[in-house]
């Protein structure tokens, strides 16, 4: 029925913090959501029965009954409810587990008061459209160290290891060299169903084409010179647990349409062999190449690459992410501690900074080499600059840099202030500060791709500051900064025009 209002999204906030709840349920009934509220997974579970509930935004650590438990209780009860976890504690492992439990997404605290509108506005929206009415599946626990990094990519990245974990999709992961790709598969593979099997890897780069058949389907005695009994190949070991094919793109064609087969059958015949043998695997590949690029090439098998590329996963190189490094940093040098039985070290805060400012083109492989270099090279507790190659010290912004810009500004502004001078104009602050802040913004928002905290804390300043003076100067979310219409591209004649 045409102007028929649909009812409020009930939402329902769990947690035992009183100014938690308070802040969220002021905000979110300011947004027009109908909110309920529980200090405990108790308390939670006496309101089930009386509301319709859509989205529900659940702390980890609650009293009693932890979050992830009650979280995956209360899928159980309400499949189709978008539950949002919420913790202080922004960490791959907790991640990963909640999105096995069975969560839309995951919020970090202190966090954004604008981002959790959004984002209860996108589960209530996805929730009307397409409810989650599939089975949510158990979840497992068991800690992992293999992944470090809280950016806003490895977050994604934790998440869909935690959607996929517990499936059998095959998934296809893409990344340049060195960024961990075999460490996101073992990763998938230490959550899923399959962790108490095996996890067998192999390079199909790293191994002669004629060789890498026998390895991978095995052989029977004789089948060639030097087969002197049967052997076992990696489809046949890695069964019930999970296959990882690394270099997936380097496979020989030929290969190709043989592992087609294994992925549709689930058997295949030994080298020399004519009895079928039949396996139970999840298969995870991984590239740096750009496989789209390949089939185009002919090197490639189309049918192949639909049949991996099922669940698609992509790693950021670690050039887009350095506010990981510190943290990957740390790791390395924890561990490395123990594996090089050295004394405790830390890097220096310019060797950090320098480090931070590299763009790594061999990501966190080039990175572990680095630090464990730097740690049997120092016998000093903190890791000073002067450790570093010089192709690590980048040249670090100071007085010429920051004299050349400001005779840019100088030159830029001389003929409008002339101008104003001259005709006595007035509010030359009002005009010219806008339109050096404007652009100032917009590039900064840019560059950290609109992640206002992030920007905020570059800035110096609050996060409602900024987002005040985005609103004020009329800045939108787009590819490339564009001046204002009206405004020409020239600085000087833009505000020369403007002053007359």
């Amino acid at each position: 029925m045409s102007g028929q209002v649909a009812d409020p999204v009930q939402v329902l906030i769990v947690d035992d913090e009183v100014s938690i709840r308070w802040v969220l349920r002021q905000a979110l009934r300011e947004a027009g959501y109908t909110v309920h509220e529980a200090e405990s997974a108790e308390a939670a579970r006496s309101l089930l029965g009386r509301h319709s509930l859509q989205v529900a935004l659940v702390d980890i650590n609650l009293p009693g009954e932890d979050g992830l438990s009650f979280t995956k209780s209360l899928l159980k009860m309400i499949p189709d409810l978008a539950v949002l976890v919420m913790t202080g504690q922004d960490s791959m492992f907790h991640t990963i587990e909640a999105m096995k439990a069975g969560a839309y997404d995951y919020i970090t605290k202190p966090f954004d008061l604008e981002a959790v509108e959004q984002l209860v506005e996108k589960a209530a929206q996805d929730q009307r459209r397409q409810p989650a009415s599939a089975k949510r599946k158990q979840a497992r626990s068991g800690k992992s160290d293999l992944l470090v990094g809280s950016s806003s990519s490895m977050r994604e990245l934790y998440k869909a290891i935690g959607r996929v974990a517990d499936t059998d999709l095959t998934v296809l992961i893409q990344g340049e060299s060195g960024t961990g790709k075999e460490l996101v598969a073992r990763s998938i593979h230490q959550h899923s169903g399959r962790a108490a099997r095996s996890f067998v890897a192999i390079n199909c780069a790293a191994i002669p084409s004629e060789l890498l058949e026998s390895e991978l389907f095995g052989h029977e005695k004789g089948s060639f010179t030097g087969a002197v009994e049967r052997k076992r190949g990696k489809l046949e070991i890695a069964s019930g647990g999970t296959l990882f094919l690394d270099e997936i793109g380097d496979m020989p064609l030929v290969l190709q349409s043989k592992l087609l087969r294994v992925l549709q059958e689930q058997q295949f015949e030994r080298v020399g062999g004519h009895q079928l043998v039949s396996t139970d695997l999840r298969v995870i590949a991984a590239t740096h190449r750009n496989l789209e690029q390949r089939i185009k090439d002919g090197q490639f098998r189309m049918d192949l690459y639909y049949r991996l590329n099922v669940f698609p996963v992509k790693i950021a190189p670690l050039r887009e992410r350095p506010e990981d490094i510190p943290e990957l940093i740390e790791h390395i040098l924890q561990r490395g501690c123990r594996e090089l039985a050295v004394s405790r070290k830390e890097m220096a805060a310019e060797t950090m900074t320098a480090l931070q400012r590299y763009p790594w083109p061999g990501n966190v492989r080039e990175l572990e080499n680095t630090v464990k270099s730097l740690m049997i090279t120092n016998f000093a507790s903190v890791i000073p600059l002067e450790s570093l190659p010089q192709s690590f010290v980048a040249p670090v912004p100071s007085q010429p840099v920051q004299k050349s810009l400001e005779n840019l500004v100088l030159s830029q502004l001389r003929p409008v202030v002339k101008q104003y001078v001259q005709q006595e104009g007035q509010e030359l602050m009002d005009l010219v500060m806008p339109q050096v802040e404007r652009p100032l913004l917009h590039l900064l928002l840019e560059e950290t791709r609109w992640n206002q905290q992030r920007a905020a804390r570059i800035l110096g300043i609050n996060r409602n500051t900024l987002r005040k003076r985005i609103e004020n100067l009329g800045l939108k979310r787009q590819q490339t900064y564009q001046p204002p219409s009206g405004v020409a591209e020239s600085a000087p004649e833009a505000l020369a025009a403007a002053a007359q």
